[in-house]
């Protein structure tokens, strides 16, 4: 991925890398992580994952222009010493340092949001509410981790006033690290829940890498969005010293009230101690009501007033499904198509599966759930729990992975049915009639969006 705005002098780059910086190394333009989209000038950051390693590109990428590649010092000998080279420790955390360098050239105020779930959405609601008084930099699609991070703030300019950073983890650390990195202003956290249990271990063990990054605003003097909802964030308020709480509990200093219409959007009503604005969302269910309340929030922190951010948040539309889709709400035919199965845990398929009880439906309701994936030795007990709740929120559910299988079979209940990706879509076919209901979720791996695929069009 090309990052044309953050350009390097050599003088620089020695600041960064000291002597690791290689005789032939040059002013840089730009910085790039994929070696497919590298541009004459720039400089080339070889990382090395599961399935590409960008040292096998190097001498490509600086044939193709690049100014010069930053290695691993333990893979310098695979490389003629002419080469424009700076030489590292580790390339994902030099990854890291450059952005930070760049991010410290601005004033630019950065919002961070984390959570367990909800993460994208708060983040383009509150780009979106923000956008209407600013000049947002915001994270593009979901790229929230150590790459994702780096890539964004290297797109900081003069120009932005903000920046929403989206800051996600599936180990501990790593919130810590992107914090770093990012050196956040502000911070909001959608939720505490049961996410990355293999390498979170427990809730608590969540709570605690996601409540990083408070730690981090506590340390710099930034300000906490503090969603008082959430029992887990709600102390936090007590914690901190400077903070906007949120929610639709009254002690909130951006309260709200949340009515629906008949198809779930939500009318929210938004409160504060000088002003009260109502909102009529195009967005639907509780968990996008949530979603705007947080914006909400965000919008007073930076100095909005609630007649501003009403008006934001009444024309935010959310995005088309790409095949996976994040609450996508589709009318085909006689049917209607939830399509969630962007990814899933305990917390965001127990909210959409919400959104399906409570959707109006003259026919079947069905669920089709994948695996909920990365819960660790949780895993059994978080999906019998989850299908034991479906069965009781819908018609019919339509249980497809290995976990949600095993977890069928132990419970054993009349409406719900094993499947595969392959069968399902002839499976579902044959229950939908006018008027049903249809919900799919699950995790990414699963790439549930092939069902999706494959259903009619209209019954």
């Amino acid at each position: 991925m090309s990052l044309s705005s953050a350009g390097f002098s050599v003088n620089e780059l020695r600041l960064l890398f000291g002597a690791g910086v290689g005789k032939n190394v040059g002013h840089c333009i730009g910085v790039c992580t994929d070696s497919r989209s590298i541009r004459t000038g720039e400089l080339f950051v070889a990382l090395h994952g599961e399935i590409f390693d960008g040292h096998n590109f190097v001498e490509a990428v600086i044939a193709a222009g690049a100014a010069t590649a930053v290695v691993e010092r333990s893979r310098m000998a695979e490389f003629s010493t002419e080469l424009p080279l700076i030489s590292t420790e580790d390339t994902l955390t030099a990854l890291g340092n450059i952005a930070l360098f760049h991010r410290n050239r601005f004033d630019t105020q950065i919002l961070a949001i984390a959570g367990a779930a909800g993460k994208t959405s708060t983040k383009d609601l509150v780009s979106h509410v923000l956008a209407h008084k600013f000049n947002v930099l915001k994270t593009k699609k979901n790229h929230n981790n150590r790459v994702g991070v780096p890539q964004t703030l290297l797109q900081l300019n003069d120009s932005h006033s903000i920046a929403v950073i989206e800051i996600g983890t599936n180990e501990p650390g790593e919130i810590a690290e992107l914090c770093r990195i990012a050196r956040p202003t502000h911070g909001l956290i959608t939720n505490i829940g049961k996410e990355h249990l293999e390498k979170l271990i427990d809730i608590d063990g969540a709570e605690r890498e996601e409540c990083s990054l408070f730690d981090a605003l506590q340390a710099s003097g930034g300000t906490a969005l503090v969603n008082l909802d959430d029992n887990r964030l709600a102390k936090y308020k007590q914690l901190l010293q400077s903070t906007v709480t949120f929610g639709t509990n009254p002690a909130a200093d951006v309260r709200a009230s949340v009515a629906y219409d008949e198809e779930l959007h939500p009318y929210i009503t938004l409160r504060t101690a000088e002003a009260t604005a109502e909102a009529v969302m195009q967005t639907v269910g509780r968990t996008a009501a949530m979603n705007a309340i947080a914006a909400a929030a965000a919008g007073v922190a930076f100095g909005m007033n609630l007649d501003e951010i009403a008006s934001a948040l009444q024309t935010f539309s959310p995005p088309p499904a790409n095949g996976y889709g994040r609450m996508v709400i589709e009318q085909r035919g006689g049917y209607v198509l939830i399509n969630d199965c962007y990814n899933a845990n305990p917390e965001s398929v127990t909210a959409a599966l919400h959104t399906l009880s409570q959707y109006p439906a003259y026919g079947i309701r069905i669920a089709v759930l994948g695996d909920m994936r990365e819960l660790g030795t949780h895993a059994a007990a978080e999906h019998d729990a989850l299908l034991e709740a479906a069965a009781g929120l819908s018609n019919m559910v339509i249980a497809i992975g290995e976990e949600m299988r095993r977890a069928a079979l132990r419970l054993n209940l009349k409406n719900i049915c094993v499947s595969t990706k392959d069968d399902a879509p002839r499976q579902i076919s044959a229950l939908l009639a006018d008027g049903a209901v249809l919900l799919v979720k699950g995790s990414r791996g699963l790439a549930l969006e092939d069902i999706i695929l494959r259903l009619p069009a209209s019954v």
